[in-house]
Formats: C-alpha cells, sequence, structure tokens
C-alpha cells in the first residue's frame, strides 16, 4: 500500500494507487489555522478507508504543530467531530 504524501506548497495530502489519485486539499486562512476544503476519493479507491487515512494524516500534522482546524468538507468534519482529540482542536 503506498504511503500518503504531504505537498504544503500545494496545501495537498495525496494517496496513488496503479496512477489513480485520492487527496485532501486545505487553505491555512490566518497563521495556525488549517481549514480543510476537500476529501476526494475516486471510485475504484472508495470504501477502503482512504478518506479515513487522509484526514487521519492531516490531523496528525494539525495537532503535532498545535494548529486549530475549521472544515467545509462534510467527510472531514464527520470525522474530527466523532474524534475527541481531534475536535479539541476545532477553532
Amino acid at each position: 500500500m503506498s504511503e500518503i504524501t504531504h505537498n504544503p506548497n500545494l496545501m495537498r495530502y495525496s494517496y496513488f494507487e496503479n496512477g489513480t489519485e485520492a487527496y485532501l486539499t486545505y487553505e491555512r486562512p490566518r497563521a495556525g489555522h488549517v481549514h480543510i476544503t476537500h476529501t476526494i476519493v475516486p471510485g475504484p479507491l472508495g470504501g477502503r478507508g482512504h478518506g479515513k487515512r487522509l484526514v487521519e494524516a492531516a490531523m496528525a500534522d494539525v495537532i503535532a504543530s498545535g494548529e486549530t482546524v475549521s472544515s467545509s468538507c462534510w467527510f472531514a468534519t464527520d470525522l474530527i467531530e466523532k474524534t475527541p482529540a481531534w475536535s479539541a482542536a476545532q477553532a
């Protein structure tokens, strides 16, 4: 299984499998804050937990850096709200 990569210049976490990319995008509206905008998992990669892994990677970085998070992505918002350690980082 491929690893999730993070490209801070593109503000994107990516997972590639057989030439297909699943990804999470975010914005930085202010210093110390990450706003998750989209989590996209194409059909061929769907249903195997890749979206959750992308959110986990982003949240691990948010928590490690002591930043706050918000989300306009329904998928990420749902996971953040259901995970007490993550919801504490919500702004």
